[in-house]
């Protein structure tokens, strides 16, 4: 266990520059300057300032720069003794404001990246937290439902049910949940967030397709692990149904949901652009997709750095999870 998770910890950096360096590379080719303001330009002089600000007319040395900020080594250039030979250390005030240094903000004038992200991450994590957890009983659930009445009434619901969530896109579930929630019975609000009315309608709409996908796996991990020989023998002992389905079946039916759990996760908490868009939601999502619009370099790269470390953390976490949920799985092999 431990070995895995320090292999994992080791990979995270190489891994990350890989993906910085294919994001800083699409950001450059991608037609656009981020210096134009609704299809203005700026003066010639003032454009030739601001990229030489920013570095946006050298970009092998902008990579490296902006490499040496989000690690770190910047700060700690900052950090070194008197003693330092004096082309490593830097003065104070040459310093970054935070030891990982994502960078201004070229869309957002008065906002650096970390600001950006301090203030919105928090709302996605939220937000992907509630959907995870909404998808997770109501999959499970419907799942377990299906497969123990297989071929009825409710498994033939189930699976209909789930095909409308995993074909729908989120932007026609959440519009038409504001149609009839807000708009028509105004039992919740339009958007906004700060309150929990507010969270309810994204939350729903982000989980349905994570809830349909959880419940066909579940249904068929049921449906598969109900006629092991395992199960034969719990019932052959005189265990009741509902605990031959909940404690022997359902542990063993869940590793697969499971494995998804991680990567959908990730993707909840940081991959919904179209639900903050829809409800209006202050999210990262939603400071993403202004940052393309903007081709605000050092935006797009410091919210894509951090959905990378978010899902290589939380496909870990499902890893450290297998051997809890099936001791027999060998996480070193």
């Amino acid at each position: 266990m431990l070995r895995l998770i320090f292999w994992r910890l080791v990979q995270l950096p190489l891994l990350l520059c890989v993906i910085y360096t294919a994001t800083f590379v699409l950001v450059w080719v991608v037609p656009g300057s981020p210096l134009e303001v609704e299809g203005r330009k700026p003066d010639k002089a003032i454009q030739e300032a601001m990229e030489a600000q920013y570095k946006l007319n050298r970009p092998v040395t902008l990579y490296f720069d902006y490499v040496e900020n989000i690690t770190g080594v910047r700060w700690l250039r900052t950090q070194l003794p008197d003693w330092a030979p004096a082309g490593l250390r830097l003065a104070e005030s040459e310093g970054p404001d935070y030891v990982f240094n994502l960078g201004p903000s070229m869309a957002y004038k008065d906002f650096t990246v970390n600001e950006i992200v301090a203030h919105s991450l928090p709302i996605s994590i939220q937000l992907g937290a509630a959907a995870i957890l909404i998808a997770l009983v109501v999959g499970v659930v419907a799942g377990v439902l299906g497969a123990v009445r297989r071929g009825g009434l409710v498994d033939n619901a189930t699976l209909g049910v789930a095909l409308i969530g995993i074909s729908l896109p989120t932007f026609v579930t959440g519009t038409v949940l504001l149609l009839v929630f807000a708009l028509q019975l105004k039992w919740l609000p339009v958007g906004g967030w700060g309150s929990f009315g507010q969270v309810v309608l994204p939350a729903i709409t982000l989980s349905l397709p994570f809830a349909a996908y959880i419940a066909r796996l579940t249904r068929l991990g049921m449906i598969d692990v109900m006629s092991s020989d395992f199960v034969r023998t719990a019932r052959a002992k005189g265990q009741a149904e509902r605990k031959v389905v909940m404690r022997h079946a359902l542990k063993v039916a869940f590793l697969p949901v499971l494995s998804f759990l991680g990567p959908a996760a990730a993707a909840a908490m940081t991959g919904s652009f179209v639900v903050e868009k829809v409800f209006n939601l202050p999210g990262m999502g939603q400071h993403f997709v202004d940052g393309v619009l903007n081709k605000d370099i050092f935006l797009i790269m410091g919210v894509v750095l951090v959905y990378a470390t978010l899902l290589i953390l939380f496909n870990l976490a499902v890893d450290i999870a297998y051997s809890f949920v099936d001791p027999r799985i060998d996480l070193e092999e």
